[in-house]
């Protein structure tokens, strides 16, 4: 089987007011800002009309609602802002499909009004490069972001920190090799107008596990002929 391009440099995989992440070409093409400690005060924001959806059983943690194609409404305790801070840990799993109005639409939605503009502003230009790059691929593109464990560092009914463990995935043919990152993602989220926002995130990188003793290098090719009829267990079509 043909040798993989060599590994890629570490990035951020995360989401919207998360860190996002993509490998191209071997490369990092996309991140997220932020990194201190420091939070920005938060202030109310015009929320646009909700689009229902079912909503979550009673004392549930959420999302009971989506709005600009991302899940919100999440419970006021601690039980949601880990449901809403595992959600938009992977957001970043949805950037690369959605248009540059799209994005900014849906980090409105889950941002704070302060964090918000710095962020949309970062996020469409990094995810414009890596959609331009993916562009360049002939066959399918796998990009999986997925969350893997939780930790609540601090909740109080204002605000809330939770750090995610989560792993993204690559690949598409003459760009991207198949490659894989795992990195713990920490979420600062503030309770505005009735729900967890992202008011800042950081990121470091693993836990990474070693690949198995029987594991392989594998191309892009192979690799997407390997899943062949297989389906995403969110539904969503590879692309």
């Amino acid at each position: 089987m043909p040798a993989t391009s060599p590994a890629p440099k570490r990035g951020t995989v995360v989401l919207a007011a998360i860190a996002t992440v993509m490998l191209v070409a071997g490369v990092t093409v996309t991140r997220f800002f932020g990194g201190g400690d420091d939070r920005t005060e938060s202030t109310a924001a015009e929320s646009q009309e909700p689009t229902p959806r079912p909503s979550a059983p009673a004392g549930g943690s959420g999302p009971s609602l989506e709005r600009a194609g991302l899940d919100v409404g999440f419970a006021a305790d601690q039980d949601g802002a880990v449901a809403a801070a595992v959600s938009y840990a992977t957001a970043s799993q949805r950037w690369l499909y959605f248009t540059d109005d799209e994005i900014r639409d849906a980090i409105a939605e889950i941002a704070t009004p302060v964090a918000a503009p710095r962020m949309a502003d970062e996020i469409v230009l990094e995810v414009s490069t890596a959609r331009e790059q993916l562009g360049a691929s002939p066959g399918r593109i796998w990009w999986l972001v997925r969350p893997l464990a939780w930790r609540v560092e601090h909740h109080d009914a204002d605000d809330a920190r939770v750090s995610v463990w989560v792993v993204t995935i690559l690949s598409a043919a003459e760009v991207a090799a198949p490659q894989s990152e795992f990195r713990t993602v920490t979420l600062d989220l503030a309770w505005v107008d009735g729900d967890w926002r992202v008011d800042g995130v950081r990121d470091a990188p693993g836990p990474t596990p070693l690949s198995g003793p029987q594991d392989q290098p594998w191309d892009a090719v192979p690799f997407d002929d390997a899943l062949d009829g297989f389906t995403r267990l969110d539904g969503e079509a590879v692309r």
